[in-house]
């Protein structure tokens, strides 16, 4: 993996939880819209580490 694909998917991964905090604050944690944004946070939190690992 290059640095810039580090740079990238760590950089999605900061804005994917700036927008989940945001979502927690408007609408709790039981609401269908935080946990959609935490399955894909998850996700691309799974995806870094794939990624990191496989490089190895």
């Amino acid at each position: 993996m290059t640095w810039a694909m580090d740079i990238l998917i760590l950089e999605l991964i900061r804005e994917k939880k700036a927008e989940l905090l945001n979502i927690v604050k408007a609408y709790g944690f039981n609401h269908l819209k935080t946990i959609q944004c935490s399955q894909e946070l998850d996700h691309l939190l799974n995806l870094n580490e794939k990624i990191k690992y496989s490089s190895m």
